[in-house]
């Protein structure tokens, strides 16, 4: 379905079911796993061990489920091995990037790319928004056996990310070493520096008034019918 300027017209659930549906092609040949520490603390040496990196391969499959179902709707063009301006180059080493374009005007490009985890050049997966791009986040975060918490948590986090920046709440805000990421109307991080933080009512008078902060944002990329 389209609207009169030629834009598809996709609801939420429609594009969850899609990447659902990619999801099950895309990852079938990767196995979940439930939480290894549902119910004790994580022992002393599993922080410095990564027994399985290739498991997080799962993450990436996501990935690719969302970038089908983003092409298969309509609503961004996908390029491969796409060349990425970064605005700070990411932490992690990437290997390879994925570019998703989206059709709608003002909406940010979507950067989805491999990245090195333990021996496994493409295990991880880190997500950038914008051109150039800025850093949305890692998946996973460190992927030793300690900071494990089941695949289903990486799965959701990586969907959230995504989705924030395919419905236009993505924020990102800074002025010097102070940094606000918005994912949504209820799921913000403030960050001042390393490890200091803004408060709450720092952050909401920015996010009112972002004057002498630079900010990348966008529109959605799902216009409404």
């Amino acid at each position: 379905m389209v609207d009169g300027d030629d834009r598809p017209v996709i609801t939420e659930p429609e594009l969850t079911a899609r990447v659902d549906a990619a999801f099950d092609v895309t990852g079938q040949d990767l196995a979940r796993w439930p939480d290894p520490h549902p119910d004790r603390s994580p022992a002393d040496e599993e922080y410095s061990r990564l027994s399985d990196p290739a498991k997080w391969r799962i993450v990436g499959a996501r990935a690719d489920a969302w970038l089908m179902a983003l092409a298969e709707t309509g609503v961004a063009v996908i390029h491969r091995e796409a060349t990425v301006r970064w605005r700070v180059p990411p932490p992690t080493v990437v290997s390879c990037t994925v570019r998703a374009v989206p059709l709608a005007e003002g909406a940010l490009p979507l950067v989805v790319a491999r990245s090195r985890l333990g021996s496994l050049d493409d295990a991880g997966v880190t997500l950038a928004a914008g051109d150039p791009a800025v850093c949305v986040v890692w998946i996973p975060d460190c992927g030793c056996d300690a900071c494990d918490s089941g695949s289903q948590d990486v799965l959701d986090e990586l969907d959230r990310y995504v989705f924030s920046v395919v419905s236009g709440t993505f924020r990102r805000l800074w002025s010097g070493d102070r940094e606000i990421t918005v994912v949504s109307s209820d799921a913000r991080r403030a960050q001042w520096g390393v490890s200091g933080k803004l408060s709450r009512t720092e952050v909401d008078s920015v996010l009112v008034d972002p004057t002498g902060w630079h900010e990348v944002s966008g529109a959605s990329w799902m216009p409404a019918g």
